[in-house]
């Protein structure tokens, strides 16, 4: 079987809503070039294009393929805007599965749910805000695991209650930032018999000083702390983990939560110049609905933030994700840029521009011989 062989069966499951009379160029081939060209650079439907006309005597020889010339700009932007985004998801979950090929075990997967928004793909014309995004993150393999489009008329709240009921999320851990901690929310995670990690902040006032008062009146059950140096810069992070009895007696979270995680963080910073250290701190605190051991809450909160600093900074900075002008369906090509980041994530063996740059200068036979599926 060819390493392209998976993902082409993945693809053909995805509907083609043209007309016989229109399908020219067969729809999951279509994909499947558009996934290559954004690994090697591409960030738009020309580049796509450009990709095909570069390569398709070599994509025909490696394809079985007879097209006589690359499809235009324009044909594969009604292509790929036509598509359900519902089907192109389905495919690429189980894409994203296929390539965690069982390396961590579901009760250690610490997955991050964030929400992301595509800046320009607003259409005033129309009367659309810019589309969003909420993305389940795997933390350790640095994959993208799922999406889940946010109607504008909403947040991202209940589309992460739905997406935690979607995902196969049993035993593993989610992580949420402070606009999660709501009680459906934690009913969901309950649901999908996952264990949950969420912020607290002020937008829960009573519940921050139960906690707080809580965490002060007894001693923590577990305690882990670290130190990290950067350049003119020294952090300490201590995690404590305290039982959550006390702090939601008699509420209605009292079924929901099991226990409070205290963080506390203090950092240096050595000014170049004069030398002179300036400090900062901060003391946070997260809510779980599961007993567990402070270097496990601390791996997760830590890990949270790959989901802006991994994903996010990534799709902004190296995919070009923010200026994008796509503003017809365009979570059908948020999601070939996903593709395209599990197969470089998979694939990694330097920074993601250069990944990509080598990709490029490689050539189609290298790349078809990459882990893409």
């Amino acid at each position: 079987m060819r390493p392209f062989d998976p993902l082409i069966a993945l693809l053909s499951e995805i509907p083609d809503p043209r007309r016989a009379e229109g399908k020219l160029y067969q729809l999951p081939y279509v994909l499947l070039f558009s996934i290559l060209a954004v690994v090697t650079g591409g960030n738009s439907y020309r580049a796509i294009k450009t990709f095909i006309a570069v390569n398709r005597e070599r994509l025909n020889t490696a394809f079985g393929l007879c097209w006589k010339r690359a499809p235009t700009h324009t044909a594969i932007r009604t292509i790929l805007q036509s598509l359900d985004p519902k089907a192109v998801e389905q495919a690429f979950r189980r894409h994203a599965m296929g390539l965690l090929d069982g390396a961590i075990d579901l009760s250690q997967r610490i997955v991050a749910l964030d929400g992301k928004t595509l800046r320009r793909s607003f259409d005033h014309f129309r009367d659309r805000k810019a589309a969003q995004l909420l993305h389940a993150f795997d933390t350790q393999a640095g994959l993208v695991l799922a999406h889940l489009d946010i109607d504008e008329k909403t947040n991202e709240i209940p589309a992460a209650q739905q997406l935690l009921g979607e995902l196969p999320l049993a035993h593993g851990t989610v992580t949420l930032d402070a606009l999660h901690c709501q009680k459906k929310t934690f009913e969901a995670v309950a649901q999908a018999e996952a264990h949950a990690l969420v912020q607290l902040k002020d937008n829960q006032p009573t519940l921050v000083q139960q906690v707080e008062t809580a965490c002060a009146s007894q001693q923590p059950s577990s305690r882990d702390a670290s130190s990290n140096t950067a350049r003119n810069r020294y952090e300490t992070r201590t995690v404590e983990v305290f039982a959550a009895t006390h702090a939601v007696a008699g509420t209605e979270w009292r079924p929901l939560i099991e226990t409070i995680v205290r963080v506390n963080r203090k950092v240096w910073h050595r000014n170049a110049k004069t030398g002179l250290l300036s400090g900062t701190s901060d003391l946070t605190y997260y809510l779980a609905n599961f007993t567990t051991p402070a270097n496990h809450a601390a791996a997760a909160i830590r890990g949270h933030w790959h989901v802006e600093n991994k994903l996010h900074y990534t799709r902004d900075v190296t995919f070009l994700e923010d200026q994008s002008r796509i503003r017809r369906n365009p979570g059908v090509f948020a999601r070939i840029r996903s593709f395209g980041y599990n197969i470089l994530r998979r694939n990694q063996t330097s920074t993601f521009s250069q990944d990509r740059y080598a990709a490029a200068l490689a050539g189609l036979d290298a790349l078809l011989k990459w882990k893409l599926s």
